[in-house]
């Protein structure tokens, strides 16, 4: 029985997912890199917990709901690009945990300049996202809809074509700031 991933694949040799002994290799990182800002910052921070089930083309993500706050891996990114994804997201998703902790996440933007300031403290290049070849690497085919402004045509997401739908939200071009019509099917 093939999973989901594998049948939007079927052309590409599929990545393995990163092995429980690089997860724990992962964890301890995600440790050490909490340890170092308490030295950085000259405070305590509790460990942050650490998931494996991040899919698509993100290769971390820092999460909170409610009181509770985790740290989401890609394990097949981590797979394909192990050490780079350990040195450059590790840091990157802990810095989002530490910019919550110190200034709360309401009060700021996620790349915002605390996390920018975080990021140096930590010694490391405050860069937003990855140029990964994300060829192997299982990702969702999402269903896009086609909208025409004056000057062009647009593909948006469910997401959106449901706040049109739903909502009456209105989009506008960022070329001609014509509004999006949906084009029939």
């Amino acid at each position: 029985m093939h999973s989901l991933y594998t049948l939007l694949m079927p052309n590409h040799v599929t990545i393995t997912p990163v092995s429980v002994a690089q997860q724990a290799q992962i964890v301890d990182a995600t440790n050490l890199c909490v340890s170092k800002a308490q030295t950085v910052f000259g405070r305590s921070f509790e460990p942050v917990p650490v998931f494996f089930d991040l899919k698509g083309k993100c290769a971390g993500m820092y999460q909170v709901r409610g009181q509770q706050r985790r740290i989401r891996y890609n394990p097949w990114i981590f797979a394909k690009f192990f050490q780079d994804s350990l040195n450059n997201t590790v840091t990157h998703e802990v810095c989002h945990y530490i910019v919550d902790r110190i200034w709360g996440l309401a009060k700021v933007k996620p790349h915002g300049a605390e996390w920018r300031k975080t990021m140096r403290a930590m010694g490391a290049e405050p860069l937003v996202t990855g140029n990964y070849d994300l060829s192997g690497i299982p990702v969702r085919q999402y269903t896009k809809y086609s909208y025409q402004c004056n000057c062009s045509t647009h593909q948006l997401t469910a997401l959106r074509h449901r706040k049109i739908v739903q909502n009456g939200v209105r989009y506008r071009c960022q070329q001609c700031h014509g509004f999006l019509q949906q084009v029939p099917e």
